[in-house]
């Protein structure tokens, strides 16, 4: 429960700021970030193949839809609620694939820029949903671990700022793509579906 009361201060430090930021994320990414937004398909394909050279490779199969690299559809940003989100992680140094159980996460706000928050877990990214485009939008913000009961805002700490790119991959599913996080894996996916 404290880890949930910890995301939401950081919602509201994020929601106090909100005016001061600009509307487009590329007036916001660092040129690392925008750098691994761009690399986005490589690092797919890359993460991929990890797994696939691994003994995890059943895995690819059983969650077909969120690992297919094409599937985008048209509305991508998700709209305002609560969702069930996990985390994949594929490819890395450590472990070529693990997938963590259901946690919270919420969507705030209806426009081009929406706010993102991982209410429980011990990894919680918190940040910006903004449109980009008919089939992607782009995640920008910063990773809250254990206790963290202030959020070190996106651009300051390049160990916590996170980028990705937004998906719609099915009729009320859509995913974040981090391609290349600071932590431990290639690539990391967020499987979103919204608490009824």
């Amino acid at each position: 429960m404290k880890t949930m009361f910890g995301a939401l201060a950081a919602l509201v430090l994020l929601g106090g700021a909100g005016a001061a930021l600009a509307e487009r994320w590329q007036d916001v990414a660092t040129p690392a970030d925008a750098e691994r937004l761009k690399g986005r398909d490589a690092t797919f394909a890359a993460a991929l193949k990890e797994v696939r050279a691994s003994e995890y490779a059943g895995e690819l199969a059983r969650h077909a839809l969120l690992y297919d690299p094409r599937k985008r559809l048209d509305n991508p940003l998700p709209p305002e609620g609560k969702y069930l989100c996990s985390t994949h992680k594929l490819g890395g140094q450590f472990l070529a694939y693990i997938a963590y159980p259901d946690f919270v996460c919420a969507v705030y706000g209806s426009g081009d820029r929406r706010q993102f928050v991982k209410l429980t877990g011990s990894q919680r990214p918190v940040g910006y949903i903004h449109a980009d485009g008919k089939r992607s939008g782009v995640f920008l913000g910063s990773l809250m671990l254990g206790d963290d009961e202030g959020l070190v805002p996106y651009g300051q700490d390049k160990e916590r700022d996170l980028a990705g790119t937004v998906e719609r991959i099915g009729k009320t599913r859509w995913r974040i793509v981090f391609p290349r996080p600071y932590y431990e894996s290639t690539m990391d996916i967020i499987d979103l579906r919204p608490i009824s």
